[in-house]
């Protein structure tokens, strides 16, 4: 699913985690992919909107600005941070999100995934190569039943990106002047 909601809304977090909690219970294995959002505050949101945090939380972290390709942190066994320092490696941040599902492939949980979100990935590639690993990436995720939904602030990007990256998905949930909608059949 492709959410499409202006930066800085106060909307986005709340559908986000109602995304990530779809029988509205945390028992899930939640994959979230982060590029602005610290894992602390992301963590802090899970407690405060949803009421708990899920049976098992694995964050990738990419951050431009990191010394290291990749380091991992676990506040627990149940939440883990790996943080991969470059987000024009596609490859890397691809073999992060893959060892995650192939890990969890088969579980009894649901796994639910968060990317957020496209708008930060396209500042660091193009077009082309994001709609090529988003490619991989969602039907790595249809592969293994994971329930997964990317962020796209609609106000960054032309028409011709948005429908190109539309395409991609059978479902847009779309904010717009204060209220949800959603397209089944996507834009493409």
């Amino acid at each position: 699913m492709l959410v499409c909601c202006p930066s800085f809304t106060g909307a986005e977090p709340r559908a986000c985690l109602d995304l990530l909690t779809p029988d509205g219970s945390t028992d899930v294995r939640a994959l979230s992919v982060l590029f602005t959002q610290s894992p602390g505050d992301h963590i802090d949101a899970w407690q405060r909107i949803a009421g708990g945090y899920p049976a098992r939380m694995r964050i990738v972290a990419v951050d431009a600005d990191a010394g290291s390709n990749r380091t991992t942190e676990a506040a627990d066994a149940d939440r883990a941070v790996e943080r991969v320092g470059s987000p024009h490696n596609l490859t890397r941040l691809g073999v992060r999100v893959a060892d995650c599902l192939d890990e969890w492939d088969g579980s009894a949980e649901t796994v639910v995934v968060c990317f957020q979100s496209l708008t930060t990935l396209l500042q660091y590639v193009d077009v082309e190569s994001a709609l090529e690993f988003l490619g991989v990436v969602t039907e790595r995720c249809a592969a293994t039943d994971a329930v997964a939904h990317y962020h796209l602030d609609p106000q960054a990007h032309d028409e011709q990106t948005i429908a190109k990256l539309g395409a991609l998905f059978d479902t847009v949930l779309e904010f717009d002047d204060g209220a949800w909608t959603t397209d089944v059949g996507g834009r493409g």
